[in-house]
């Protein structure tokens, strides 16, 4: 099987149809969405359709729990609160009754997805280095576990008790005898300083996971923000990937 694993869309169509686009040129079996299709961006009722038309899998993530008021939104900085309130604005009943049937976590034979992590999905917190892996690797029973959240792709490898990190990997072999945290970075905001969408393919015949970074038209996605009253911000950090 080969599943394109993509996260953290956050309403930037061009940068979801791009990336959708490049998946085209691989066999894709599955596609699988680790949450925060809509926030920050000019296009979340769109890019909710186009993830709905795939029928595939779909977890919630801390912002499209924000905009169907799941989730606590005092923490969200300013210009995030702000895309919240506009965005919902722009969702129907359909759309809102569509983001709270999402599970936090789904599962397959060897794999988990999930936006953020599995100790506590509900509460959002990050996995930025080893600490934060271990806690889920603890509760990990399955081999690899698909992760959002932070816009950064990385991923944590765990063979006995050691616990390896990749930062800016962009292919990694799957050995059956050690554990993997994979954040597949994000479709629509990416923070790693580089602006291309990031979204991950994994082959489960090859047993690889590879990251793909995607070329999309920022300047038509940055004034689709500006002309929707969105904060500039949001524009700007698009061409910094940050």
């Amino acid at each position: 099987m080969i599943f394109a694993i993509l996260s953290d869309i956050h309403g930037n169509m061009e940068a979801l149809e791009a990336v959708f686009k490049h998946a085209e040129r691989h066999p894709i079996d599955r596609f699988l969405c680790l949450g925060d299709i809509v926030g920050y961006g000019a296009n979340p009722k769109e890019c909710l359709n186009r993830i709905k038309s795939f029928e595939d899998i779909v977890c919630a993530g801390n912002h499209d729990h924000a905009v169907t008021e799941l989730t606590d939104t005092s923490y969200f900085n300013p210009y995030a609160r702000k895309a919240v309130h506009w965005t919902i604005s722009q969702l129907d009943e359909e759309d809102i009754a569509y983001i709270n049937s999402l599970p936090y976590i789904y599962e397959e034979d060897t794999f988990y997805t999930v936006h953020a992590n599995l100790a506590k999905p509900e509460l959002w917190g990050y996995i930025f280095d080893d600490f934060d892996a271990s806690t889920n690797f603890f509760i990990m029973k399955k081999n690899i576990c698909f992760i959002g959240h932070s816009h950064v792709p990385l991923a944590f490898e765990k063979k006995e008790d050691i616990i390896k990190p990749h930062y800016g990997a962009e292919k990694i072999l799957i050995d059956e005898n050690c554990k993997y945290i994979v954040n597949v970075g994000s479709v629509g905001q990416p923070r790693d300083g580089d602006p291309r969408a990031s979204y991950c393919i994994m082959d489960t015949e090859a047993k690889t996971i590879v990251w793909h970074r995607v070329i999309y038209d920022v300047a038509k996605a940055q004034k689709k923000i500006i002309n929707a009253g969105l904060p500039s911000f949001l524009a700007d950090r698009l061409a910094m990937g940050r």
